[in-house]
């Protein structure tokens, strides 16, 4: 029998029910993505697992971070692939856009947004090169509070370097599970099954504003 998670361990990457399309994992995408999902991890896991300089490991985490949103927005419409390396298409837009389109919960939006701001405090002033000679109100405090809502397992506050690797961890499991959710969701608008059910609908939906006027 396996050993079943601890409840502060178990990460929680669900959001307010019916509020995003997306909100909680679906157990049968999980199932049937879980190998491939775990492989892609890794290979992010591996760009900054290693990295000791916190300045480096802040860039390149927020990096991953941004990559990652890139892909969910390709997944809900292809032509955002045109977008991938248009300068004026920001992280922070990136974000906002993923946010109005209300595909996954906004809270993991707001984690993400969080290592987007911790990236720019290092790539904008050269005198910091450490997480804490970060503003402890502004960012490290978030930090810890954004961790939390992932999971409640006691960690050791002052090793903000670690918390972080956790938070983008989290952040990209996260996403990189929508991520599944989302391609599925494209695939399926791409089929005869949803076209021929959309038209019923609105079919339907159409003779009955008739039949109410």
């Amino acid at each position: 029998m396996a050993d079943e998670p601890k409840p502060e361990e178990i990460i929680d990457i669900t959001g307010p029910a019916g509020e995003t399309l997306f909100w909680h994992a679906l157990e049968h995408v999980i199932a049937k993505h879980g190998p491939k999902l775990q492989a892609e991890l890794d290979e992010l896991w591996a760009h900054y697992q290693d990295i000791s300089d916190e300045r480096l490991l802040a860039l390149v985490a927020a990096l991953c971070t941004e990559n990652a949103i890139q892909g969910l927005l390709e997944a809900v419409g292809p032509g955002f692939d045109k977008l991938r390396d248009d300068a004026d298409f920001t992280f922070s837009l990136k974000i906002k856009t993923v946010r109005a389109l209300r595909i996954i919960p906004s809270r993991i939006l707001t984690t993400c947004d969080l290592i987007r701001q911790l990236r720019n405090e290092f790539a904008h002033h050269l005198d910091r090169k450490t997480f804490s000679q970060l503003d402890p109100d502004k960012h490290l405090r978030k930090l810890k509070t954004q961790l939390a809502t992932f999971n409640m397992k006691e960690r050791d506050d002052t090793k903000y370097a670690a918390l972080f690797k956790e938070l983008v961890g989290f952040t990209l499991l996260a996403l990189r599970t929508y991520l599944q959710h989302t391609q599925r969701l494209r695939e399926f608008l791409e089929t005869p099954a949803f076209r021929d059910g959309f038209k019923r609908w609105s079919e339907g939906s159409h003779d009955s504003q008739q039949n109410r006027a």
